[in-house]
């Protein structure tokens, strides 16, 4: 029989978020053979047996929250990530495919007049933009709709890559909500698997299994046409009767 997917997950991430704990003050560096910690010391830790973590991390095994708070505590997870260890062992909640935006919704992004703004669905597509939006970040129009995610962007788009000051940093962040966003399993599609087979960073930053909640803000600096450099706040707004759109506003930085 399959193994439920958000199980595989779930084994996947805590075991890239052990072998990046810190080992115990007592345990003797010199003699450890594997990063982090091993798994009969989360075990330990988070007071469930060595063969029951095992499991967990094989994907054999459903944990209840409370076994995953103790993991998350073992592990020194942060809130995204034991909050995003929670859903992949509660119901799964699966994005519609083909969200489309109300009309007042693109209504709002197009008149927001000077302040760039982009409506953005599930895996980070982008719905709608208004034109401050396309001067300042890339002419989203020239973009296919199947190729028009912002995460597949920050890999493909060489004017949307050369506005971030850091660009990594917005590659992770932004890989991390996809990841975060997707409480039913590893998120999958052809754009993932193309950017896997062609792109190295893509593939090195995928497999980190890194997850981040959208947050309201976020400050980011960008680099505006013709070079000069701006702070600016990136204003995210959850569409209430839809979770799975938000309207993310560029604001300069006061």
């Amino acid at each position: 029989m399959a193994r439920d997917p958000r199980l595989v997950q779930l084994g996947a991430f805590l075991h890239a978020r052990r072998d990046e704990a810190p080992p115990p003050a007592s345990a003797e560096t010199g003699r450890r053979q594997v990063p982090g910690l091993r798994r009969g010391e989360v075990a330990t830790l988070a007071f469930v047996s060595d063969e029951y973590y095992t499991r967990i991390e094989q994907g054999r095994v459903m944990p209840s929250a409370d076994v995953v708070r103790r993991i998350a505590a073992a592990l020194g997870l942060d809130d995204d990530q034991t909050q995003y260890a929670l859903d992949l062992v509660t119901v799964p909640d699966v994005p519609p495919p083909n969200p489309e935006p109300s009309d007042p919704l693109r209504r709002l992004v197009d008149r927001m007049g000077e302040i760039p703004a982009v409506l953005v669905g599930p895996a980070t597509a982008i719905l709608a933009w208004n034109a401050a939006a396309a001067r300042l970040m890339t002419d989203f129009g020239a973009v296919p709709p199947e190729r028009r995610r912002y995460v597949q962007m920050l890999f493909t788009d060489p004017v949307l890559q050369s506005r971030f000051a850091d660009l990594e940093a917005m590659r992770r962040t932004t890989i991390g909500i996809v990841r975060a966003s997707s409480p039913a399993g590893p998120p999958t599609g052809d754009w993932i698997d193309e950017l896997l087979r062609t792109d190295a960073e893509f593939a090195a930053l995928w497999e980190r299994n890194d997850v981040v909640r959208p947050h309201t803000h976020l400050r980011v600096r960008l680099r505006l046409p013709g070079g000069v450099e701006e702070t600016v706040d990136q204003i995210v707004l959850q569409v209430v009767d839809d979770p799975h759109q938000r309207l993310i506003a560029f604001v300069p930085a006061g």
